[in-house]
């Protein structure tokens, strides 16, 4: 079995999967499918405001069938993203322990698939599954990540990316609503 080298920031993979990655039984034999390679669905803002219902259909199926999508026009500025994508970066470097245990932006960190029973169910990533509004109060944690704070301030107030973000989700919401009238009616 070849060795896996993890740092102090990676979580426990293959210590937690060890057991699935040496049963015989979880072996997957079938080869595995073509990869494809496509666009990232793209949402244009500027667009949805207009009430385009061609936008909307194609922001719904794209949340269906990706499960998320770029959004462009949404007035945020180049500079903060990248500010963003370098305070992101310093998140998931920092040690393990810290992520996990420290109760950090609330106690958002996931990683891997705690209840897997095949290697066909596992998965190997971490995230921060973060919700805007239960981060912007004093009392969340940002550790040594205060730059981190004044992002998600400027995203959630100079941006106004919640507004934005409820503005989208009402859409799906009103094409998920008309998807089941659709087929209700069948």
């Amino acid at each position: 079995m070849p060795a896996f080298v993890e740092s102090a920031a990676d979580p426990p993979l293959t210590e937690s999967y060890l057991s699935l990655l040496r049963r015989g039984d979880c072996i997957i034999t079938t080869p595995a499918p073509p990869v494809v390679e496509r666009e990232l669905p793209v949402v244009d803002l500027q667009t949805v405001m207009m009430r385009s219902g061609t936008t909307r259909e194609a922001m719904a199926k794209a949340a269906s069938e990706w499960g998320f999508f770029q959004v462009t026009s949404h007035g945020v500025s180049p500079a903060l993203l990248e500010e963003m994508r370098r305070e992101q970066a310093r998140l998931f470097r920092l040690p393990f322990e810290t992520k996990e245990g420290g109760g950090l932006l609330n106690g958002s960190y996931r990683w891997g698939t705690p209840t897997a029973t095949s290697l066909r169910h596992l998965s190997w990533s971490e995230a921060f599954h973060v919700q805007l509004a239960s981060i912007s109060g004093k009392d969340c944690d940002y550790g040594e990540l205060s730059a981190l704070r004044s992002i998600l301030f400027l995203l959630c107030y100079y941006y106004d990316c919640c507004i934005i973000i409820r503005f989208v989700r009402r859409y799906l919401l009103d094409e998920l609503i008309a998807t089941y009238r659709t087929f209700s009616s069948n």
